[in-house]
Parts: structure tokens; C-alpha cells; sequence
């Protein structure tokens, strides 16, 4: 069983490279704005190993992603924002090689998509694809330091409206096990 918190956070001041609406707002070109985003995930899932050896496995992951994405857009014109919470229930691939005894390379890989015969009648379509990537140096059986490069893209259309996020980039973290 697994569990996992993933808080993100971006944060920039530019200049509007290509017109948009957010919230019914045009964004013109040339326009500053300051942009705050914050992308939180709490993922609760199971893994299960269909082939392992001493040196490494390959799984498949179930789980759900219960994210929180709060974006907010400072102008001239004016401020914007949204707030969405969503479940996402995700299927994965997850291959982990122990280069040493206490030193490990893994990879994750996870995705949702809206099924056709679902996204016409509820018109409307959505995607989310999660990768991760990092090596795990292990002190003793219980902790874990850990360094690698994770991406998250998610995308979505209803109606008129559609969205498009993406985060990535280098973290560290920590394991603990029981």
C-alpha cells in the first residue's frame, strides 16, 4: 500500500507571450502579470510486483490522486483566480534496480484518461500523466533520502473551457517505512 504527498508550488512574474481568457479575463500581449500556482496531491494507492528479482521489480500501481489546484493571475486589470479539487483515480508502471545495496533507481509512470463513450455524455474530456523518476539512498531498512525529476500534465475541456497544467522539475525527499 501506498501513500504519497506532493505539494507543489510556482510562482512568476512575466509578460503575456500569447493572448489568452482565464476566468473571462483577456490577457493581451505585452500585458504584465504575476502568476501564483499551487498543486497539491495526496495519493493513496496500491502497488503490486508481478516480477521481481533480488536487483529489481516491475509493478503496476492503482491508485487516487486527490489533487487541489489553486492558480491566481495579478495585472493591471485586475486579479483572477481558480480553485478546483478533483479525485483522480490513475493505472501505472513502476520499475525500481538497485545499482548498490542501498542504492536504487526507480521510475513511475501513471495516467487517466476520460473514456470516449464517458467524455460524450458527460461532454466533456479530460487527461493526467504523472512521472516520476529518482534515485533512493537508503540509510538503514526504515529511512530514505531521495533526489529526481517528476512531471505532471493535466488537461481538460468542457464546454467552452478548456485548461491546460503543467509542472516539472528536480526535487529531494525523504522515505519512511514501516
Amino acid at each position: 500500500f501506498r501513500f504519497n504527498y506532493v505539494p507543489l508550488k510556482y510562482s512568476a512574474e512575466s509578460v503575456v507571450q500569447r493572448e489568452f481568457v482565464f476566468n473571462g479575463q483577456r490577457y493581451r500581449l505585452g500585458l504584465p502579470v504575476n502568476t501564483t500556482a499551487d498543486l497539491t496531491t495526496f495519493r493513496f494507492g496500491y502497488e503490486y510486483d508481478f516480477f521481481y528479482r533480488e536487483r529489481g521489480f516491475v509493478g503496476v500501481l492503482l491508485d487516487v490522486k486527490y489533487t487541489n489546484v489553486d492558480v491566481v493571475l495579478d495585472s493591471p486589470i485586475g486579479s483572477e483566480f481558480t480553485s478546483q479539487v478533483a479525485p483522480i483515480p490513475t493505472l501505472g508502471i513502476v520499475g525500481r534496480g538497485y545499482v548498490l545495496p542501498n542504492l536504487s533507481i526507480t521510475g513511475e509512470v501513471s495516467f487517466f484518461s476520460v473514456p470516449d463513450n464517458l467524455a460524450e455524455q458527460i461532454e466533456a474530456d479530460g487527461r493526467y500523466l504523472d512521472y516520476d523518476f529518482y534515485g533512493t539512498f537508503n540509510f538503514n531498512r526504515y529511512v530514505g533520502a531521495q533526489v529526481g525529476v517528476r512531471s505532471i500534465h493535466v488537461s481538460y475541456v468542457k464546454d467552452a473551457d478548456s485548461g491546460t497544467l503543467n509542472f516539472s522539475g528536480l526535487y529531494f525527499g525523504a522515505v519512511v517505512r514501516y
